[in-house]
């Protein structure tokens, strides 16, 4: 397992460019110190042959005039070049310190100017403080690789326990809901009530399991989307049926309209069920006893439409902007029931609606309810 680090004594490699050896021999004198080492070029050319073969480089010292190459052609080359633009280079010069020069230089990818005769003071200065950004760099980027090894294992480890826990957890889900729906003669009305408990309690752990599956997926670029045309009523119609103990818990009523029509979208009908089962959970947590959840589902200028608006509490307008994103949770809203959350669901569900090419925004009102919508891209019907 990678480390975070702290800065230390780095080795740093430094890149003379100079058509005369005695300017080199001069600077390396300059700046020597145990922890530096140089490398010497004498032409433009030599120099963008070294500078590729040692892409670790720390700092390049270039002089403008030489013969051939300029150390402006030198510098865009380097820039051009994806294994040598991000090295910082110094221009060292005689000429002119007329605005436009050092204008051009900056251009080209330099970021400091050394001016002949030089200043020993000055060249320790700026060359020591470019390698004290070069170090800080190098820790943040260590650091970054350190970070990414370290949230992989944990997206796997997270991945493995969500496993283990996800399978005996819908088997309680599976039964429990037979059971609810066994006549009389087999479980009475207070046993029914108490299978009805453990199926909600059950169920909402399986979303937060769920929830971190997801995550862990999202995470890692794994999230797959294999989308075919599918008819989303019966995915809502599902969906509904999924959160139907917890809705009648509360005696709410989800009530869902099509307009008539019959809606084919291009999606993967496994996620679409996921993010249909996020916004009408939501709905009922966040609503109270004796209240309706309507679901209505149209064609838009974006796509098919569809939208869960309940009677619930309402969210404050300047919460909304955070809604989805991950661990949100608006500020004085809570579930009525004291219902699990782990405020993961609408991050999970923005990104599954735009992994289709789609929207999801959501629009509220405090005391009144809230409504959320989203699109998914139609499914083109081959003309017969």
């Amino acid at each position: 397992m990678k480390t975070i680090n702290e800065p230390n004594k780095f080795q740093h490699k430094i890149l003379i460019v100079d058509d005369k050896a005695e300017n080199i021999f001069a600077l390396e004198q300059i700046l020597y110190a145990e922890n530096r080492s140089f490398l010497r070029a004498n032409n433009g050319n030599d120099a963008l042959k070294i500078a590729h073969a040692h892409p670790d480089i720390s700092l390049i010292l270039l002089d403008v005039q030489m013969p051939e190459m300029d150390g402006f052609e030198v510098a865009e080359f380097l820039g051009g070049n994806r294994h040598t633009s991000s090295i910082p280079i110094i221009f060292v010069t005689a000429i002119s310190k007329e605005r436009k020069y050092m204008i051009r230089g900056l251009e080209e990818g330099a970021i400091d100017y050394l001016f002949k005769p030089l200043d020993t003071d000055i060249v320790r200065a700026k060359v020591s403080t470019l390698l004290r950004i070069a170090e800080q760099q190098m820790v943040i980027k260590e650091n970054n690789v350190a970070l990414q090894e370290l949230n992989e294992e944990k997206n796997y480890l997270i991945g493995m326990a969500a496993h283990d826990l996800r399978n005996p957890l819908a088997g309680i889900l599976m039964l429990s809901d037979l059971l609810i729906q066994e006549d009389s003669n087999v479980v009475n009305d207070s046993v029914r009530e108490m299978v009805k408990l453990m199926h909600t309690a059950s169920k909402g752990m399986l979303d937060i399991i769920n929830d971190l599956l997801d995550v862990s997926k999202i995470s890692a670029g794994k999230l797959e989307i294999n989308s075919r045309p599918i008819r989303i009523s019966e995915i809502i119609q599902k969906s509904i049926s999924n959160n139907k103990f917890q809705a009648e818990y509360k005696k709410i009523q989800i009530d869902f309209s099509t307009e008539g029509e019959v809606f084919k979208v291009m999606a993967d009908s496994v996620r679409v069920e996921q993010i249909m089962d996020n916004l009408i959970s939501n709905a009922v947590k966040y609503s109270e006893n004796n209240t309706s959840i309507i679901i209505n589902c149209h064609r838009s200028e974006s796509g098919i439409l569809v939208t869960v608006k309940d009677q619930g509490q309402g969210i404050p307008a300047s919460e909304l902007t955070k809604l989805f994103q991950p661990f949100s949770k608006a500020k004085g809203v809570r579930t009525t029931a004291g219902e699990a959350s782990t405020g993961l669901g609408l991050a999970i569900v923005k990104k599954m609606v735009e992994a289709h090419n789609g929207f999801i925004w959501a629009t509220s009102e405090e005391g009144v309810g809230s409504e959320f919508s989203f699109t998914l891209p139609e499914a083109v019907t081959p003309n017969a």
